[in-house]
C-alpha cells in the first residue's frame, strides 16, 4: 500500500500541514488520526479518499490517486486531489497493480497546471512513470541506469546492486536528484519527434563534495521558493534514535555550481519524513516556526518522534512522540497546496 486510502466525500477540517497516522491493518478505516502541526494536537478526521485506494502524497500538496485494479470497486479514475478542498485534476489511467508500494510522486511545478509533469518513481528499483497534465493520453514507463554500488554483507562478498532514485526534487520544471556526493543528477523529458512519446534524458552537474560526518546520515532534497536545497541530518555513530547537528545547503547554480551551507531559509519551514519525503511551506502562513525543519524520524525502530530543528540557533525539540506499531508504516506528511 502506498501512502493511504483516504474520502473524497468530505474535506479535511484540521489545519494543515498534517501528519497522517496509518491505521492498523484490522481497522475499519472509518476515520483517521492526524496530527495537525499548527494546532499541535491529534484529531480524528474522515478518510480523505474512498477506501481501497492507493495514493501518493506530493511535496506540492496534491495527492496522486491511482485507479483501482479491483473491477468490483467504484473507480473515479486516476487524478491529483487537493485534500483540503476536494478539487481534482484528471490524469490518464494508472492502476495500483502497475505501481509498487515503494513509489513516491513529485510534480515538476508548484502549480499543477496544464503542462505540469507528474513523476512517479520507485524507491526500490530503477523504474519510473511519467505524464504531463492535460497533454499526455497515457503514462509512459521508463527504466534508467545511474550505475551500481556494492552492498556489503557480513561474512559474505558484497552484492552489486543497481542504483535508483532516492531523493528527487523539481525546480522550475526540471527534476534533480542526488547522484553522488560530488555530482547533482538532472532528469528532463523531451518529446521524441518520431514516436511523439516522452523521452527521459539523464544528466549530471559536477559539484564540490559536501562533507558528510562518519556514520549514518539522513539525506533529503527539496525545492523551496524556486531554490534547491539539500538537508543532512547526521546521527551519533550508528545509532539512529537521536539526530546530531542539522546541516542545510542551498544550490548555487552560478559557475562553478556548488552547495552553499546556510543557516537561513527565511519565513519557511521544511517538512521531512518517511521515504525521503521533503516539502517546504510558509511558516507564517501555516502557523509554524520560521527557519526551522520539522522532521519525523522514520529510521528508528523504537519510535517515530517528530522533531523541530532550528537552523540558526541549533535548537532541537521533540514536538510529538509516536509509538511504532507492528505492521503499520510510519506517519506521512500531507502539506497544503501552494504553501
Amino acid at each position: 500500500m502506498a501512502d493511504s486510502d483516504l474520502a473524497e466525500e468530505s474535506n479535511v477540517s484540521a489545519a494543515f500541514p498534517l501528519l497522517v497516522l496509518e491505521p492498523p491493518p484490522d481497522s475499519d478505516r472509518s476515520s483517521y488520526k492526524v496530527f495537525s502541526l499548527p494546532d499541535q494536537k491529534l484529531q480524528d478526521v474522515p478518510p480523505f479518499l474512498p477506501s481501497k485506494k492507493v495514493c501518493l502524497a506530493t511535496p506540492q500538496g496534491w495527492v496522486l490517486v491511482l485507479s483501482s485494479s479491483d473491477s468490483s470497486s467504484d473507480d473515479a479514475g486516476t487524478h491529483l486531489l487537493n485534500p483540503k478542498d476536494g478539487s481534482r485534476i484528471e490524469l490518464p489511467t494508472l492502476k495500483d497493480d502497475e505501481v509498487p508500494w515503494t513509489c513516491r510522486c513529485v510534480l515538476s511545478n508548484v502549480v499543477a497546471a496544464p503542462g505540469c509533469s507528474v513523476l512517479v518513481f520507485d524507491h526500490a528499483s530503477p523504474v519510473m512513470w511519467f505524464c504531463r497534465v492535460g497533454q499526455d493520453l497515457r503514462w509512459s514507463r521508463h527504466g534508467y541506469d545511474i550505475g551500481c554500488f556494492d552492498l556489503p554483507l557480513p561474512g559474505s562478498p558484497p552484492i552489486n546492486i543497481k542504483r535508483h532514485f532516492v531523493d528527487v526534487a523539481a525546480v522550475n520544471g526540471r527534476f534533480f536528484f542526488c547522484e553522488s556526493n560530488d555530482s547533482l543528477g538532472t532528469l528532463d523529458f523531451h518529446t521524441d519527434d518520431a514516436s511523439g512519446e516522452p523521452e527521459a534524458r539523464l544528466g549530471a552537474i559536477a559539484v564540490p563534495c559536501v562533507e558528510v560526518p562518519f556514520g549514518i546520515t539522513a539525506t533529503y532534497v527539496l525545492e523551496s521558493c524556486n531554490d534547491l536545497f539539500l538537508v543532512h541530518i547526521p546521527f551519533h555513530g550508528m545509532c539512529v534514535d537521536q539526530p546530531g547537528e542539522l546541516r542545510v545547503y542551498q544550490m548555487d547554480f552560478s559557475e562553478p555550481p556548488a552547495w552553499r551551507k546556510t543557516d537561513c531559509i527565511g519565513d519557511r519551514a521544511f517538512l521531512l519524513g518517511r521515504s525521503n519525503f521533503a516539502a517546504s511551506c510558509s511558516a507564517s502562513g501555516c502557523g509554524l516556526k520560521p527557519n526551522c525543519v520539522y522532521w519525523v524520524n522514520s529510521l528508528s525502530e523504537k519510535n517515530s518522534d517528530l522533531h523541530v530543528l532550528g537552523l540558526q540557533d541549533g535548537s532541537s525539540e521533540i514536538v510529538k512522540q509516536f509509538e511504532n506499531v507492528l505492521d503499520v508504516r510510519k506517519p506521512f506528511w500531507v502539506v497544503p497546496v501552494d504553501a
